[in-house]
């Protein structure tokens, strides 16, 4: 729990510079403070959506293969997160980036 919530807090503060340079890199007009906002919303309300649906998969993991063999696999969707996310470089890929996040919500 300790390491997860280390790595999530560090990470976090830097999405919303991430997200603006993303966009910059990607659109050939000026990018206003808006459309950040608008972007890094969105992702934040895809992270939570991931994450509440992975919630009952969490449960139903822990039922059927233990706390042991599931605490792995959440390690490594969270691995497997913040690997696609220090390579992300373009949008769709940061989106990406929280699909494994739906096995960390329920479990800590």
């Amino acid at each position: 729990g300790i390491l997860y919530a280390l790595c999530y807090q560090l990470q976090r503060p830097i999405e919303p510079f991430l997200v603006q340079s993303l966009i910059s890199s990607s659109s050939s007009s000026s990018t206003t403070t808006t459309t950040v906002n608008e972007t890094y919303g969105r992702l934040n309300s895809f992270f939570s959506t991931v994450q509440t649906i992975g919630s009952p998969l969490v449960g139903i993991l822990l039922d059927r293969i233990g706390i042991r063999v599931t605490s792995a696999l959440v390690y490594l969707a969270s691995a497997a997160s913040y690997a696609i996310l220090a390579h992300a470089t373009t949008m769709n890929a940061l989106f990406l980036s929280k699909i494994p996040t739906a096995l960390q919500h329920a479990f800590l």
